[in-house]
C-alpha cells in the first residue's frame, strides 16, 4: 500500500493486495503499520485465490533502500 497510502479521517472503506504467493509457501502473515499517533480497526479480512486477469498491486519494480539509509 506504500504507492497509495491510507492518510487523516476515513469511513470504512475496502482494500484489497493481490500479491502473487508462491505454490511452496507454507503460511502467510499479515498486518497493519501505522507511522506517527492514532487508531487503526481492521474486519472482515478474507484471503481468496484469482486468476492471472487479475493485476497485482502494490508491487515496486527493483529491490529498494538494500543499505538501510533513510
Amino acid at each position: 500500500m506504500s504507492d497509495r497510502p491510507i492518510l487523516g479521517d476515513t469511513d470504512w472503506l475496502q482494500y484489497a493486495l493481490v500479491v502473487d504467493v508462491p505454490e511452496e509457501s507454507t503460511s502467510m502473515n499479515f498486518g497493519l503499520f501505522l507511522i506517527d499517533v492514532g487508531k487503526m480497526w481492521l474486519d472482515e479480512v478474507k484471503f481468496e485465490i484469482v486468476d492471472n486477469t487479475v493485476p497485482l498491486t502494490g508491487l515496486l519494480p527493483k529491490p529498494t533502500n538494500l543499505n538501510f539509509e533513510a
